[in-house]
């Protein structure tokens, strides 16, 4: 009798250890590094890939020093993306190269893009005078860390 438990509970054991491997083998998820939702452990994608893309608005110094000598000078800047206004900044706020994606005071809008790897979107800046310097498209995009758009002037 004790045998035949010893070897129902080493053939449970066995059952188990191999029921693991195998749903561990073909566990589903999203394999899509570039993904919010991306799972290591997955072996399959099950299509339920969700991404989020930023993208951040900045300008140089030359930028600047245009914005607030032209007459009327553009003191104030607004910043919109789909008709939203994500931010606003000073004119004479300005950066000597690409800012970092985490440095605080630049202006930047992280999008839901759902499904979709990739979104085009519209964007404006508007000075303190209600001129619109800038407007054009812009694309999310979930493979990039984050998009840099320079503006000139």
């Amino acid at each position: 009798m004790k045998t035949m438990r010893k070897i129902t509970s080493i053939y449970a054991v066995v059952l188990l250890i191999v029921s693991l491997v195998f749903t561990s083998c073909s566990k589903e998820g999203c394999t899509d590094s570039n993904a919010t939702n991306y799972c290591s452990d997955c072996k399959k994608d099950d299509g339920s890939c969700t991404y989020k893309a930023t993208i951040q608005f900045w300008h140089n110094q030359t930028t600047a020093n245009n914005l607030i000598n032209d007459t009327p000078p553009s003191t104030s800047l607004t910043y919109y993306v789909d008709g939203t206004i994500i931010g606003s900044s000073a004119a004479s706020v300005y950066y000597t190269g690409d800012p970092n994606c985490t440095q605080n005071g630049v202006v930047r809008i992280t999008k839901d893009l759902g499904k979709a790897k990739t979104k085009t979107s519209t964007y404006k800046v508007v000075d303190n005078l209600g001129i619109t310097i800038w407007e054009g498209n812009i694309t999310f995009d979930a493979s990039k860390s984050c998009t840099s758009i320079q503006l000139t002037y």
